[in-house]
């Protein structure tokens, strides 16, 4: 399957599911699912095709212009990962473990689709991100130091975010990168 075959039946099938939970593909370039929830958080749900177009997976997270310097910027489809690789949708819920789901062709994604990914995407990924209301809510999942740390001071435990934010500082600027995503982060802290 190819990028542009696999974001068309993405649209097709995962659309319709998500728009009863208020989910919209508005502003993405190619099939990433968003809601926003309040000022502070937003919720994603971005299927990715992977290798060679027989598979795609499913990352699942909720995502804060308050933690997230660029995030206006890299919004919907760019945004970094607060909890990163533990974003993944499978059979055992929402984490580190990704489940493939096939898509060589139309009538395979549709099949895997109908049998599995509807089931996981109503009964796994929205009651997960449902919780997820406040910047709070993220901190159990958030694995970004950078955005531990914001996310710390944000919530008022600036002593907790001092020493990570400083770690981080000194990390991003140790790098010489000019990459904008480095340079706002260093300048938020």
């Amino acid at each position: 399957m190819t990028p542009k075959q696999f974001d068309k039946t993405t649209l097709k099938l995962f659309e319709p599911v998500l728009r009863e939970h208020g989910f919209t593909t508005e502003s993405s370039r190619l099939c990433t699912f968003h809601r926003k929830v309040s000022d502070e958080i937003y919720h994603l749900i971005m299927p990715s095709l992977g290798s060679r177009g027989a598979w795609y997976r499913v990352m699942v997270f909720p995502a804060s212009p308050a933690i997230d310097p660029t995030f206006f910027e890299y919004f919907p489809d760019d945004l970094g990962v607060p909890s990163d690789s533990w974003s993944y949708l499978s059979g055992q819920g929402i984490g580190l473990g990704t489940e493939q789901f096939s898509c060589n062709s139309e009538e395979n994604f549709v099949r895997r689709f109908e049998n599995t990914v509807r089931n996981l995407l109503t009964d796994i990924a929205i009651p997960y991100l449902d919780q997820f209301k406040q910047v709070a809510d993220m901190l159990p999942i958030i694995k970004q130091p950078g955005f531990m740390g914001l996310a710390l001071h944000h919530v008022g435990r600036v002593t907790e975010a001092r020493p990570i934010l400083e770690k981080e500082r000194s990390r991003l600027a140790a790098t010489g990168s000019s990459e904008r995503v480095v340079t706002a982060l260093i300048e938020r802290i």
